[in-house]
């Protein structure tokens, strides 16, 4: 998830502009104003990239003329900025003091330009409405003094926003951190059971404890940064802090993520039923149950009344089922050759040949003996043994259904552990975001009197 508030705060180091137009004696004795053209130059490049971002975030969902229309006028507004801008910078270098009715005329133009930019991010109507309200005040004032009245309004309503802003938007991150900090701890404790099972089997599980307990510190790690970064949001501490927790507690789910994928790889390996396949050797297996085979496979099987199932992922799967009768199949519908469908057969006796690069194959039958040669990986489940690498193992039991191994499943599929993997990602992500608005804001505070 992305939020376009945060991304959109990001640009207005504009503010550090307004800021330059406050009175010769209140700012600080250097005043280059070449220096400090090519100063606010350099930082307004980044806020025109933010502004865009934001924008394209605001626009999902909007239909092509809406989208239109937005983009359009976004340039537009830019456009009105960055001359506004380059305009003011310009007369700043030859009138510091900003004295001559041309200056004042220039200075006017820059905040309302800047005004018009600042509206364009914002969804909050209140805020905007104070911004249309200093515009009023802009067009009324005379001389610089009523101006730099005006540049203070519009910097102080601009940083209430954002701090309202944040506050907003850093509830919903916490939110979503607690959301995956609690499937961290569910995964935490199926992973445990696993483990404990394992050993309880006579397995070597001293490399798998020791991963366990990185990805325990690593979550409790994550709690307590989320805790800071809720002190931080209720004791009114600078917003810069708020996220730099948030962005170290998601740094911690990362972390804790990708610990949690060598784990499974490393689980695989001890899991009855569960097999690797290199490519280098052949899988042959017998038995009564479910058989579930993926990856780039040459495949051939006996089933006695089964049901079998083809997913062709790369679309060129060879099927022969010449040798074997069914009772019905969707080919004979025609309705599998579209949309990337399944091959279905019910009812089928007799002898299957498939072959093909991104296949997922699933067969359930009392009477089930096949071959598999390739890449990929075979779940067996049932009452059966296999062979592979001249070692021969049990299929695993269908009544053993711990939360570890349906999670293992899960993982097999591709969901929970994406999941997990995106929503951390997702987080940090958001975090930085929020990151580059408190870095604008806190510029805007120590650049007030600094230009």
């Amino acid at each position: 998830m992305r939020y376009m508030g945060l991304r959109s705060f990001a640009y207005f180091a504009m503010v550090l502009m307004v800021a330059s137009i406050f009175s010769t004696g209140a700012l600080a004795a250097s005043d280059n104003a070449q220096q400090a053209g090519v100063q606010v130059k350099d930082r307004d490049r980044d806020m025109v990239n933010a502004n865009e971002d934001a924008l394209r975030t605001q626009s999902e969902g909007m239909n092509n003329t809406a989208l239109m229309n937005r983009t359009k006028e976004n340039k537009n507004v830019k456009a009105g900025y960055l001359d506004a801008r380059d305009n003011f910078v310009k007369l700043k270098a030859t009138d510091k003091n900003l004295s001559s009715e041309e200056a004042i005329e220039a200075t006017k133009e820059y905040l309302n330009s800047t005004i018009d930019y600042m509206i364009s991010s914002l969804d909050d109507e209140e805020y905007v409405a104070e911004l249309n309200l200093e515009r009023e005040d802009v067009a009324a004032a005379t001389t610089r003094k009523e101006l730099a009245e005006s540049a203070r309004d519009i910097r102080d309503i601009w940083k209430d926003a954002s701090r309202q802003k944040t506050m907003s938007v850093s509830k919903s991150v916490d939110n979503k951190f607690s959301a995956v900090i609690r499937a961290s701890e569910a995964m935490a404790l199926r992973l445990e059971n696993e483990i404990a099972r394992l050993e309880q089997n006579g397995e070597d599980v001293a490399g798998l404890e020791e991963m366990l307990e990185e990805y325990n510190a690593s979550i409790a790690e994550a709690k307590k940064y989320q805790e800071q970064a809720r002190n931080a949001s209720a004791n009114g501490e600078e917003q810069g802090e708020v996220v730099r927790s948030m962005n170290q507690a998601g740094q911690s789910l990362k972390e804790a993520n990708a610990v949690m994928k060598k784990m499974l790889n490393a689980l695989k390996q001890h899991r009855e039923g569960l097999v690797v396949l290199t490519g280098n050797t052949t899988l042959t297996a017998e038995g009564n149950g479910t058989a579930v085979i993926s990856g780039n496979i040459t495949m051939d099987l006996t089933a006695t009344d089964a049901k079998l199932v083809i997913k062709d992922m790369a679309g060129d799967a060879v099927i022969d089922t010449s040798g074997a009768t069914y009772g019905s199949s969707n080919i004979d519908a025609g309705n599998s050759d579209s949309n990337n469908r399944a091959f279905v057969f019910h009812n089928l006796t007799g002898t299957v040949t498939i072959e093909g690069s991104r296949l997922t194959v699933m067969l359930r039958s009392e009477e089930t003996s096949l071959s598999v040669d390739g890449e990929g990986t075979a779940i067996l489940s049932g009452e059966g043994s296999y062979e592979l690498n001249g070692a021969t193992k049990e299929w695993a039991n269908c009544n053993e259904d711990t939360e570890a191994n349906a999670q293992l499943d899960d993982e097999e599929n591709g969901s929970d552990e994406n999941e997990d993997s995106n929503n951390s990602e997702n987080i940090t992500g958001n975090n930085t975001s929020a990151n580059n608005s408190s870095a604008a804001n806190s510029s805007i505070s120590g650049n007030q009197t600094g230009i």
